[in-house]
């Protein structure tokens, strides 16, 4: 009996720190603390969205009066030396209209998902009483922004 308990002993412990570190792992940039970046000026976002999908965990919406490109080059200045990839294109809604948009992606790391950035020119973010059909508006000297971050193991 001493012996089945001196291996069920330490098995029990070891499962109980891998659980402690994967929580640890949890805490430490998974809380849903919102994305720092020097370019937002610290501004809060607007509305914080949790996507349990496949692809994304979070996304957070900012939106405010700003020029797209001064926005864009301070993007480009913080985001580029951190790994992140640039593409541009463009953008057309249901009523036609096209506008530019601007997206930054880092591929994920060992534990952590992919992040993800949307800059869309002349469009402002407004949340309505359903959230279901919360929109973008056409509006000249605005600029909507999305972060967020995709899924990562075991959360």
């Amino acid at each position: 009996m001493r012996k089945l308990i001196s291996k069920i002993f330490p098995a029990c412990v070891i499962v109980i720190v891998i659980l402690l570190i994967l929580l640890g792992l949890r805490l430490v940039d998974g809380d849903g603390t919102v994305p720092s970046y020097r370019f937002l000026a610290g501004r809060n976002p607007i509305k914080c969205e949790k996507a349990k999908t496949e692809n994304e965990d979070r996304r957070y919406i900012y939106s405010f009066e700003a020029d797209f490109n001064d926005l864009c080059s301070k993007a480009n200045a913080e985001l580029i030396p951190d790994g992140f990839v640039i593409k541009t294109f463009v953008v057309e809604n249901l009523a036609g209209n096209k506008f530019p948009c601007r997206s930054y992606r880092l591929k994920g790391r060992f534990l952590r998902g992919s992040v993800f950035i949307y800059i869309y020119n002349n469009r402002q973010y407004t949340e309505l009483p359903n959230p279901q059909k919360d929109a973008l508006y056409m509006k000249d000297g605005w600029v909507t922004i999305e972060a967020g971050r995709g899924w990562r193991w075991p959360f």
